[in-house]
């Protein structure tokens, strides 16, 4: 019987991890309808966060009263909590530009790459 080699195991291929998972689809609902006390209180509450959004309010604050201290904002707006949150799985698109660069003399002196 023939069997075809796998490259991957069916854990590194299957969809329940990363952005397919059903904790990335429960964050994805809960963005669209977010409770809010007066706005939304019929929202969806995330019960499932890990991290601490407490003094949000309070580096805000201050980064609003010492506006030179950090250049956290876009259009004249603050994008503190879009940038403390930032999450991506994929890599910084500067870090992946930057990268291969910085192993191409390593690779090329071992004569991984060939042109």
């Amino acid at each position: 019987m023939h069997t075809k080699m796998r490259l991957l195991s069916r854990k590194a291929t299957c969809n329940t991890h990363g952005q397919d998972s059903s904790y990335f689809l429960g964050w994805q609902e809960y963005e669209k309808n977010p409770y809010d006390e007066v706005k939304n209180p019929t929202g969806i509450i995330q019960m499932g966060l890990a991290e601490n959004q407490l003094s949000f309010d309070l580096l805000e604050s201050w980064l609003a009263n010492n506006p030179d201290a950090a250049g956290f904002k876009k259009g004249g707006q603050s994008i503190f909590r879009e940038l403390a949150l930032f999450q991506d799985y994929h890599g910084l698109p500067d870090f992946k530009k930057v990268g291969p660069l910085l192993f191409f003399p390593v690779m090329k002196r071992s004569n991984i790459l060939r042109w």
